[in-house]
Parts: C-alpha cells; structure tokens; sequence
C-alpha cells in the first residue's frame, strides 16, 4: 500500500473519530413524544391506588407495614386464598405507579396503536402491573378485554374481602377503569382455585357474581384455553396478549423460561399441547409481553427496583429521549469519501503507465 492509501486512510479513521465525538457531545436529552400520555397513565394509576387505599380502610384493612410507600397493594405474608410463594421487594416495585409509564413504551413497542384491543391474563399476584397495564392501556385510547383471577402470590392481592377482580369491579363501578374484568377464574391450581380453602373461596365467587361479573370453573387445561381464546377474539380481535403472573394458562404447565418483557413474533416458539397463552399467541404471529421478572424488566428500562421512596413521576429515563445532530454525522459520511476517493482515485499517468505495460507485453508474446 502507498503512503497516499495510507494517509487517506488514516485520514478518514481521524476525522470519523472527530465527528463521532462532537456528535456525542453536542447530544441532547428532549421529551419523548408520548411523555404526556406516560404522565396521564402514572396519574391515573396514582388516582386507582389511592382509591383502593379507601376501600381497604372501609373494610377495615390496614395497609400492611411492609408497603413502605403506602401504596395499598401489598397483601398478607399468608392467607387461605395465597397460592405460592412470591418476593416482596418485587410486589413493592410492581405498585410504584411508574409502571405505567413502563407498560405504555412497552405497548409501543409492541406496535398497539390507539383503537387497538388487547387481551391480558392478570392474577392477582402483582396488582401494580395489572394496574399499570390497565393505566397504559386506558390513557393511550387502547381497549383492554382482561381476565382477573382471584388467587395470588404471597404479598400481592390475597386478602379474602378485596381480591384483585374485588379492586376491579369497584374501580370499575366508580367510574375510573373503563371497563370491569371480562371473566373471573378462581386461580390457584388447576386455575380452579382447588388449594384455596373452598369455602371462603365460595365465599368470594358469590360476592364478585353478586356484582355482575361472570366466574369460570374449568379444570381442563385445553377446554379453559380455548374458552379464553374465544372470549379475546368475541371482543377483540386482539392485537397483543399480556400476561402477568403467574396463572396456570399463561405459560403453561410446569416451568417454562419463554423471557420476559416485549417478545415480538420474529421470535418464534413452539406450540405444543402444554403451550399457554404466551407461547400460542406468540406462535400465531401477535406480540406478547410477559410480566413476571420484575427486577429484570425495570432494569432493562432503567427503572429502580424496591426503592425505599417512589420517585415525582416524570423524572426517569422513560420521559426522555437522546437527540443527536445530524451535521456532524452528514460531515462525517462526505469528509470520509472524500478522504478515501483521494487515496485510491488512479490518476490518468497510472492509468497510461498499465496500458502501456499490457501493450508491450501483449507485443513480446505474440
């Protein structure tokens, strides 16, 4: 290689470098386009916790004194509705009314649009998220057709006399959620609630039946799928499944690791007979997000987990987006091939000198 091939690419590598850094630097943070409908989905989920707040003290609940921030959405170590066994400082970050904000970048991502219906599976192990994702859903203009279930998970909605679908119904009455549980399970084993105590269990089925929502008892995996499947596409169609907790037709029977957080259809599973939700949507071709892995899912959006107070909404990285000018990079593009068209350019006395070479060789041979 000459040393015009060697400066010019030395050149280019410099002055790339140059623009690269002033691109970085003359950066700047800007509002992200959907930062108001983030700030009204964190409005409305603030608004829904304070009066679930309200409904606990007129039964005589009192917030637990694990619920740090007051949210009203941490349950019981134990009740004869809990289910299994869940983390607290994760029950604790799913109430910060920031996941609001969460569940709309993530519906985005996902491609549902305002008009678009979603169908969700919430149980009532993370009341936060069921929120949040009714929140995002409500302040984006997206129709959201759920399916609430009674049982949960150690610290989230266990207290017998205001069960998630409990919370639901009477937002839902009060004129906040736009629209009440569109079917109930029991939840717990066999999404039939079989290692609850069936009699405070019974008790809770005639009182959300009582309120006008309809209580489903199927304990065939298969047959309770596709009922579910047919009331999404009754009201629907849908556009995007979520699933939150950790209810038996979500993913299945048995321990399934299908990810977490936006799964897009490129990423293609395999459907079997033990398949939930999750994985059958997925494999139809719709988006899923699945909302389980809370510390992983803040993480990934820079959300902090179990903080000891919940932040002003507004303030996190989910507001904002990074703005880069475009003429240091356009200088970088145009600067680079000039360099490089200057290096390996042939000029014309090369260009004679090979001619000339080829001729005389071409003579000598003949």
């Amino acid at each position: 290689m000459n040393t015009r091939k060697r400066l010019s690419l030395a050149g280019a590598a410099l002055w790339l470098a140059l623009c690269l850094a002033f691109t970085l630097h003359a950066a700047a943070q800007k509002p992200a386009p959907d930062a108001d409908v983030k700030l009204a989905a964190t409005a409305l989920m603030t608004r829904w916790e304070e009066c679930i707040r309200g409904y606990k003290a007129e039964l005589g609940l009192p917030l637990s004194e694990d619920d740090l921030n007051g949210s009203g959405l941490i349950g019981e170590p134990y009740t004869f509705i809990t289910t299994t066994n869940g983390a607290l400082e994760a029950k604790r970050t799913a109430a910060n009314p920031e996941m609001a904000a969460l569940l709309v970048e993530m519906l985005t991502e996902a491609g549902v649009k305002p008009g678009d219906t979603v169908g969700a599976g919430f149980s009532g192990s993370f009341p936060g998220l069921n929120l949040a994702t009714l929140a995002a859903c409500q302040a984006t203009g997206v129709h959201c057709v759920y399916i609430a279930s009674v049982g949960a998970s150690t610290y989230g909605a266990n207290q017998p006399e205001l069960t998630f679908p409990d919370m639901a119904l009477r937002l839902w009455q009060d004129g906040e959620l736009a629209t009440a549980p569109a079917l109930v399970t029991p939840g717990g084993q066999d999404d039939c609630g079989c290692d609850m105590d069936q009699d405070l269990l019974e008790g809770i089925v005639n009182r959300l039946e009582a309120g006008g929502l309809t209580v489903m008892r199927q304990p065939d995996f298969e047959a309770n799928l596709q009922a579910r499947m047919a009331l999404y596409e009754e009201q629907g169609p849908i556009t995007c499944f979520v699933g939150v907790g950790g209810n038996l037709t979500t993913t299945g029977p048995g321990e399934k690791d299908v990810g977490w957080g936006v799964i897009q259809p490129s990423k293609r599973m395999t459907e079997d007979k033990n398949s939930g939700l999750i994985q059958r949507y997925n494999a139809r071709g719709l988006p899923v997000l699945h909302l389980l892995n809370v510390k992983r899912l803040v993480a990934d959006y820079g959300l902090p987990y179990d903080p000891d107070r919940y932040e002003t909404p507004g303030q996190s990285a989910l507001y904002r987006v990074t703005a880069y000018p475009r003429l240091p990079a356009l200088a970088g593009l145009v600067g680079t091939a000039a360099l490089l068209w200057w290096g390996f350019r042939r000029k014309k006395t090369e260009n004679a000198a090979e001619i000339t070479a080829y001729m005389a060789h071409w003579a000598a041979s003949g």
